[in-house]
This record gives structure tokens, sequence and C-alpha cells, in this order.
């Protein structure tokens, strides 16, 4: 009976000091991107960046931890002087990425609900991103949208024309992630 408490005893004890199943994914700038749009009572707009840094980490097959960060800078609207202008308003020289960092996951079937915080304009905010997930031997992707107010960040709103531009950015995003 002792040895078989041993026995049950090493197994276990053995079985939690074994380091989890644990993979980096690495985000693949060549097929992700994240854009934004905005808009002004005459006008919108929207530009794209393709220059993006992640890693998702997986344990046991499942996401953990993710973090993706770009530079302000890379975004392109197709447009100098309005990308000129918006780096100054973003002050992208104090603060030039803009950063997401999520720890807690709820992943039912293909939907992927991260809560995390993303860092903008030096302001750091609880953000939760609602995106589809679909899982290959080869390939993770992470699809969707979210709206973020510019004014949560304590970015002071463009006027044109005596009007303030909308207080909504919609971010649509593909990240593609390879182990």
């Amino acid at each position: 009976m002792n040895r078989l408490f041993f026995i049950f005893l090493f197994f276990s004890f053995t079985s939690f000091s074994q380091k989890k199943n644990t993979d980096n994914w690495i985000l693949n700038s060549d097929e992700s991107f994240i854009t934004y749009e905005a808009k002004h009572i005459l006008h919108q707009w929207s530009g794209q960046n393709k220059n993006i840094k992640g890693v998702l980490i997986l344990q046991e097959d499942e996401p953990v931890k993710i973090a993706v960060t770009s530079n302000i800078s890379d975004f392109d609207s197709g447009n100098s002087s309005r990308d000129s202008n918006a780096l100054e308003i973003l002050e992208a020289l104090v603060f030039p990425r803009v950063s997401y960092f999520g720890e807690t996951f709820d992943l039912d079937n293909n939907k992927l609900n991260i809560s995390g915080k993303m860092k903008f304009h030096g302001i750091e905010k609880n953000i939760v991103i609602k995106t589809s997930y679909v899982k290959s031997q080869k390939k993770i992707a992470l699809k969707g949208n979210l709206i973020i107010k510019p004014s949560d960040f304590q970015i002071k709103l463009p006027v044109f024309m005596l009007v303030k531009m909308e207080d909504n950015l919609i971010i649509n995003y593909e990240l593609i992630f390879s182990n």
C-alpha cells in the first residue's frame, strides 16, 4: 500500500513539475496589416500599416499571451501632408508606438475575446478585443475590428473648417502568426 502511494505521489509530482507545452508564434509582417478609418463631416480617410511586430504565446495549444506593437510613423494614408499632420497631432516623436498586450483569453470555437492593455499616446487603457481565431499547423490568423476614441488617450482632435473630426477611429486588422 505504501509503495502504491509513493508511486502515485511520484507521478503526481512529476506531472506538476514538468514545464507545460509552450509555443511562440511570431507575427508575419508580410501577411499582416492594421488599418484605421477616420471621419470629418466633410470627408473620410484611412491609413494602413504593414510594419507590425508581435508574438502570440500558446500553452497546451491555447493562447495565453499576445503582444503586438507598431510605429505610428508607419501608418500611410496615401497623403503625405495628412500623415505629417497626424504625426504632429499624435506627438509621434514623444510617443512613437502603439502597443497591445493581452493576457486573458476566452476562446469559443473560432471566436476569441482578448482582454489586455492598449498603450497609445502615452496612455494605457484596458481594451477587450473580439476577434476571429483560425489555427492551422503553420499559421494562426486573428481578424476583426474595434473602435477606439482618440480623446480617451488624451489626443486633441484636429479641427477643419471650425469642426472637429469624429472621435472614433475604426481599427481593422488581420494578424497572421507563424510557428
